[in-house]
């Protein structure tokens, strides 16, 4: 939908900063008119001015007076309504007599139609024809004559969801301007309007990446323009584009990554690809969540010159930054030991001074001592200032101390060390003073001092400063000041202990924890999962549990890893004939069971030797699979086997079997044990069966020994019925 343009009144401008109050034509009134187009109230009561004689001012008596200031050139008339006989004249501010008038049109009300000229001032007087008390309220109707001519020079400029319009008003009066939109082709409405002779407007409430149509057309009392052509822009959302290195000091020799970081005006997500040009490396990486990140990065102490470019879409602008890696030396300290006191006279005093890089130290002084190599001679009464320099190597930064003594008085000394620090870490400071008086300790930035002791309470600069104000007998000492950075804490995340799992079991709790007690989260890869902080076995094999505290403004990120193995709980199957000896075997029960087998695949029943598919199950998430049915009752008189397939979680195909015989009559007389075996590797040759167990024929075999058979178990009937007898494995 699109919203209202921004409303701009433009007034008419006074001819001096302070307007009169119009009871002269040196003294006039503002036209209280916002354009050459209206109607105002107006009174002469209380005026009391003889008229005159032309080219004398006033022309006629008792007037009001007024002023404007022409906008734009333009054609207009002015007329005066009241219940008495009035009378208007207009002039230039410079004196020049325009036009007058006392009655128009057969009636006792003045008007007069006359050019203006853009920037020229004007008054006009709301008057009487004669000096007797004619006098009361009336009004001035101000009102162009000619229709205003259509705007030209129309521009369009896109913004976010928005478009900028502006553009040149005809040389004639305008009240108001209104502004008619078509989105992407669509029907044209209006989208704004402009009071007075404003010549721009915003239009919000749009799409960025549709394209819209914008024309303008002007309105006054005498008519409305034509509409000026369309002008056709695209709204595109404004990115900007922020290069920044992690962390943000780099030093030779350690690891850093650039980071572009790209943000829409309208909120929406940053889509594409960032080209990096690091030192003459170019790579491309796409955003994620608005940034791109090159990581890995090593250099040199020196500059590296980098530039991120971000190419622009139909909506949304593009963009580029160029900047430097600034790659620094290590830093060093230089510690200067104490000098003095010194007195005029004193013998020469060897000075000391250590840098943490190793390097050697030269020192120098200025006031009233020199030095020689490390020998310091006192020259003078005065300020003696010692400086302790070392210069720097490839690896580390060039580093001084410094200290000043007064010769010929006692002056006192301070030093300060201040450890490096890492957040929330409290130390000792070491200070003292030359003098034996105690140090006073004062900390900004990152750190508090207390007692002596330092304590980090952000990251950044801390400042330690010591002061020592003296007394009596010795004077103050010059403060010396200490930065350190405070870093982000480090911190270790532990993950308790987790023995080998068998697959299937009841879920395991992982424990982690980050040694500055932070939240931390778990994910795991392999044959496992994590669900909360409960482990779960989704297949045997190798599982890989990583434990992540990602580290906040103060601490530093880190994570532990731990791999277990997880094994399968030892594959079986077993299948059984759920009948006894005697028992018909047309509908004789059947049941198979598994364990340690492949989740997803199928335990399937088959009777044999002619294979025929009798029941199928698939195997659950936890390896294991029940499958029941019952024998077919077509099944003829000889000998079978009820086999039960599987495979085993290492994908080896795994099988149980259970012979059994039916006679003639349909009774089992014969159920065999069942037995485990393995598929033979791929491209073994098959294993001989033993000849005990070697297959029947499914159906009718040799009518002779079934026969034999049937009779067999006919004599021993009475042991039969004693003796019954399931398969299982």
């Amino acid at each position: 939908m699109l919203l209202a343009a921004v409303l701009l009144l433009v007034g008419l401008t006074p001819a001096h900063a302070a307007a009169g109050d119009g009871s002269s034509f040196d003294s006039p009134l503002a036209v209280p008119l916002t354009t050459l187009d209206g109607t105002f109230a107006a009174t002469n009561e209380g005026r009391s001015t003889p008229g005159g004689n032309y080219p004398g001012r006033p022309i006629w008596a008792n007037g009001t007076w007024y002023e404007f200031t022409a906008p734009a050139d333009a054609r207009i008339s002015i007329a005066l309504s009241s219940s008495f006989d009035n009378a208007l004249e207009l002039w230039t501010a410079s004196g020049t007599l325009v036009d007058s008038n006392d009655d128009a049109d057969g009636t006792l009300n003045a008007r007069i139609t006359v050019d203006v000229t853009a920037g020229t001032t004007y008054r006009f007087a709301f008057a009487s024809v004669s000096f007797n008390p004619r006098t009361g309220p009336g009004t001035v109707t101000i009102r162009p004559v000619d229709a205003p001519a259509a705007p030209t020079g129309v521009t369009v400029t896109p913004g976010d969801r928005s478009v900028t319009v502006t553009w040149t008003p005809p040389a004639s009066v305008v009240s108001s301007s209104t502004l008619v939109c078509s989105v992407d082709g669509g029907t044209a409405t209006y989208c704004g309007t402009v009071s007075g002779a404003g010549t721009s407007a915003t239009v919000d409430g749009l799409t960025n990446g549709v394209p819209v149509t914008v024309q303008v057309h002007n309105q006054s009392t005498a008519g409305v323009s034509l509409l000026s052509p369309g002008v056709v822009a695209t709204p595109r959302a404004m990115t900007s584009l922020v290069v920044t290195t992690v962390p943000a000091v780099v030093v030779t020799g350690a690891p850093y990554a650039v980071v572009a970081s790209v943000e829409r005006s309208d909120s929406a997500p940053a889509t594409g690809d960032v080209t990096f040009d690091i030192g003459g490396a170019t790579s491309t990486v796409a955003l994620v969540d608005g940034e791109a990140t090159v990581t890995g990065l090593v250099s040199l102490a020196g500059t590296v010159p980098v530039t991120v470019t971000y190419a622009a879409t139909p909506d949304q602008t593009g963009g580029s930054a160029t900047t430097e890696v600034v790659v620094g030396r290590a830093t060093q300290t230089v510690t200067l030991d104490a000098v003095g006191p010194l007195t005029y006279g004193d013998a020469p005093v060897t000075l000391t001074a250590t840098a943490t890089s190793g390097g050697p130290v030269t020192f120098g002084a200025t006031g009233a001592c020199t030095v020689v190599g490390a020998t310091l001679q006192v020259d003078g009464a005065g300020d003696c200032a010692v400086t302790a320099s070392q210069a720097g190597t490839t690896e580390h930064l060039p580093a001084e101390a410094s200290t000043t003594v007064t010769v010929g008085q006692l002056v006192q000394t301070l030093t300060l060390a201040v450890p490096g620090l890492v957040h929330g870490q409290t130390a000792d400071v070491v200070t003292s003073s030359s003098a034996g008086l105690p140090v006073t300790l004062t900390a900004t930035g990152a750190c508090t001092v207390t007692d002596g002791r330092v304590t980090a309470t952000d990251v950044g600069t801390c400042t330690v400063t010591a002061t020592q104000d003296g007394d009596a007998n010795v004077l103050p000492a010059p403060p010396v000041s200490v930065e350190v950075d405070v870093e982000r804490r480090s911190q270790t995340v532990t993950i308790d202990p987790i023995g080998d799992l068998l697959f299937a079991v009841e879920p395991v709790r992982v424990v982690a924890t980050s040694s500055l007690g932070l939240p931390v989260t778990l994910t795991a890869t392999g044959a496992c999962l994590v669900v909360g902080d409960e482990l779960r076995t989704v297949a045997s094999g190798d599982c890989t549990i990583t434990a992540t505290q990602a580290g906040d403004a103060h601490t530093l990120p880190a994570d532990a890893t731990t791999t277990i193995r997880v094994v399968g709980t030892g594959t079986s199957a077993t299948v059984r004939l759920d009948a006894e000896v005697g028992d018909r075997a047309a509908g004789a029960p059947f049941t198979a069971r598994a364990s340690g087998v492949l989740p997803g695949s199928d335990v399937v029943v088959t009777v044999h030797s002619t294979p025929r598919e009798l029941a199928r199950v698939a195997v659950g998430a936890d390896g294991t699979a029940v499958v029941t049915g019952v024998l077919p009752a077509d099944l003829a008189a000889g000998d079978y086997r009820l086999v039960a397939d599987a495979v085993g979680l290492d994908g080896v195909a795994v099988a149980a079997e259970v012979r059994f015989t039916i006679a003639a009559d349909g009774v089992l007389v014969r159920i065999g044990d069942s037995v485990l075996t393995r598929a033979p590797a791929a491209g073994a040759a098959p294993a001989v069966a033993p000849a005990a167990a070697a297959l029947a024929v499914t159906g009718p075999g040799d009518s002779l020994a079934v026969g034999a058979l049937a009779g067999l178990w006919l004599l021993l009937g009475a042991a039969l019925v004693a003796w019954r007898r399931r398969a299982t494995v």
